[in-house]
């Protein structure tokens, strides 16, 4: 006879979504996105502020795995904790956990702040009735004193990362570049007429101008970036190279 509380064999007995939690979970999930949708689309939805469509899902799976392949920074860090907890011979739950706890708290601070700025420029831009470049040369000009002038630039003396080309030519072929990236793509296109030091936008700035664009709220960046983390995780439990 088993020593288990009553209402823990139940539990044990009923399907999962009965569970109240995940009841309520599975119940908004249900209510607001189809049954059809991939992971990456149906997360994208899930941290925004509405449902994405299959091609913006593509696009968030491209970025989650970029960043996931990194192998630098924050990634690398959980990766290396993952490889010595397993080494140490750790259970794969106990070691994913302990790598997890090496995110750095502020992991994913500049994309949040990036995202934040972009949206406040889009939203002043809706409002604002002179031409696009007029608009972005009043943006740079109240913000030159600051290095960099807008979070999401780097100097163009920097290393050029080839991901940000390969994000903005992926979001206009999926036509799901939106007003954020043009706004972006046009702010940096008018550096050179304002600034003897020019700027780019870099990789960091082109996610948040994508997850503007579709609708990612900034204090969801957190989870995104676990399932990056997990993505990089099980790579290197599987002998990939990241």
């Amino acid at each position: 006879m088993s020593c288990q509380p009553t209402f823990y064999r139940k539990r044990l007995l009923s399907p999962p979504w009965s569970y109240p939690i995940l009841r309520t979970a599975m119940a908004h999930i249900h209510q607001n996105f189809p049954g059809n949708q991939g992971i990456a689309q149906l997360l994208g939805s899930a941290c925004g502020r509405r449902a994405l469509t299959s091609e913006e899902g593509q696009i968030l799976e491209w970025c989650l795995t970029q960043i996931a392949l990194e192998g630098s920074g924050p990634i690398s860090e959980i990766t290396r904790s993952l490889q010595t907890s397993l080494i140490a011979g750790c259970d794969w739950h106990s070691a994913v956990a302990a790598a997890l706890l090496h995110s750095p708290r502020q992991w994913g601070s500049q994309l949040q702040s990036a995202l934040l700025s972009f949206e406040e420029i889009r939203d002043e831009y809706r409002e604002s009735e002179v031409a696009v470049f007029q608009f972005a040369d009043g943006i740079i000009q109240a913000n030159i004193l600051q290095v960099p002038p807008l979070p999401g630039f780097v100097p163009t003396s920097a290393p050029e990362d080839p991901r940000t080309k390969r994000l903005f030519d992926l979001a206009e072929s999926m036509d799901v570049s939106g007003e954020t990236i043009e706004l972006v793509k046009v702010l940096e296109d008018r550096f050179p007429h304002l600034m003897t030091r020019h700027y780019r936008v870099d990789f960091t700035g082109a996610l948040a101008a994508l997850f503007c664009d579709l609708g990612i709220e900034s204090d969801k960046i957190p989870q995104l970036l676990t399932i990056s983390a997990l993505v990089a995780l099980v790579f290197t439990a599987s002998g990939s190279v990241i």
